[in-house]
């Protein structure tokens, strides 16, 4: 029993030395088995914060986020509104504008100023003044007289005509014509006629393409007839070649059709009455049925013609 005591203290006091002396010098020889692998204590205080993992944590450890409420019944869910657009108009007038869209969170661009300056108002058109007019009127006109009382059944007479027209105010104009007319008179007989006239013309509206107009005047005429042989052999009071010379008065209305300016149609109706200014005793007409005489006759002229205005 001493024995077994003694042992044991011994190795007790061997160890305690050992123990020492690995504890004041820490560099223990490899594969000592004496040196124990012990972490010293450490102290919280001491240590330093854990680095921060660059790392994110996988996908399945991060919990799921939480569902979004329903919206309430009868309301829809509210949706932000989109980002509004804005349009610089940065090109002059006239030419297409450049549209610039600015997005949030970019620098808007320099705000560009357009000024419309408003073009001035065309001055109002000059009034258009009436000048005096001076034109020539060329036409060819019919003659159409009755065959009442004896009158011939081929009576007809045609010609042409040339007149000087004056027109110092729109609505009236003088005219100065003359006339060369041709063929069968009421009785008959060959007969070539010369009528001049003055005339004043009222159009109704000067200011329209189509004029109509009024006219009348007075009118002068020279006439040569020429009778046929076998009725001066029979005895007759004419003369194969008589002379009449005529005094009147006419009237009438027209249409003028301007093509231009200067250019313009016209036809028109006249209706003559006139009586003989000559010294001739024997009368021109006689009624075969009833025997009366006159020198006053009458008819229709129908003309037609171009005036062209300077």
């Amino acid at each position: 029993m001493r024995r077994c005591l003694t042992h044991a203290l011994v190795a007790v006091a061997m160890t305690a030395p050992m123990s020492a002396l690995a504890q004041e010098n820490n560099n223990c020889p490899p594969g000592a088995w004496f040196c124990e692998e012990v972490e010293p204590p450490r102290d919280p205080a001491a240590e330093p914060p854990p680095a921060a993992s660059d790392e994110a944590p996988p996908a399945e450890a991060l919990p799921p986020p939480p569902p979004a409420p329903p919206p309430p019944p009868g309301r829809r869910a509210h949706r932000p509104a989109p980002p509004p657009v804005v349009v610089y108009q940065t090109s002059p007038p006239g030419q297409p504008p450049q549209v610039i869209v600015v997005t949030p969170g970019s620098a808007p661009p320099p705000r560009v100023v357009v000024r419309r300056v408003a073009p001035p108002a065309p001055p109002p058109p000059p009034k258009r003044r009436w000048r005096r007019q001076w034109g020539v009127n060329f036409r060819m006109e019919g003659l159409m007289m009755g065959r009442e009382h004896g009158g011939a059944e081929e009576a007809g007479m045609g010609g042409v005509g040339i007149s000087l027209r004056y027109r110092p105010v729109p609505a009236f104009a003088l005219d100065l014509g003359a006339d060369f007319l041709a063929g069968t008179d009421y009785n008959g007989y060959q007969r070539s006629e010369t009528p001049i006239s003055l005339s004043g013309m009222l159009f109704v509206n000067p200011r329209s393409r189509t004029q109509f107009y009024f006219t009348g005047g007075l009118n002068i005429s020279h006439a040569d007839v020429e009778r046929p042989w076998s009725e001066v052999a029979a005895g007759d009071d004419f003369v194969p070649n008589t002379e009449y010379d005529y005094f009147g008065a006419h009237g009438g209305i027209g249409l003028e059709f301007r093509l231009s300016r200067r250019i313009a149609l016209n036809i028109d109706a006249l209706g003559f009455v006139r009586s003989r200014t000559d010294d001739g005793v024997v009368p021109e007409f006689r009624d075969p049925d009833t025997g009366r005489t006159t020198d006053t006759s009458g008819g229709g002229l129908f003309r037609g013609g171009l005036s062209v205005y300077w």
